[in-house]
């Protein structure tokens, strides 16, 4: 799925909205979550699951392609855990079946 399906999805299911405000709803949201994000802070959206920034020290890694040690910088990244409904939601769906 992409962007775009994912407006057009919110502008199917809310038929009083025009296709700009469903974008704008779609940009509005991810704009607030890279933000939260961005400042260190957790995002946790019930019954869908928890964005975390976990921060990752240096430590000497290797090229896969020469074998070499290589130093990995420390950076931070976004994790996700999902919820149990979340899990259980997808766990139960058999898209081979669609």
């Amino acid at each position: 799925m992409t962007k775009e399906d994912i407006i057009k999805a919110v502008w199917n299911e809310l038929p009083d909205l025009t296709v700009k405000e469903a974008q704008k709803t779609y940009e509005t949201t991810m704009n607030l979550i890279k933000e939260t994000l961005a400042k260190g802070e957790t995002v946790e959206i019930r019954n869908f699951g928890k964005f975390t920034v976990k921060a990752k020290t240096s430590r000497v890694g290797r090229n896969p392609r020469t074998g070499e040690d290589a130093i990995i910088t420390e950076r931070r990244v976004v994790t996700f855990k999902p919820s149990k409904n979340f899990k259980k939601q997808v766990l139960n769906s058999n898209p081979l079946e669609e």
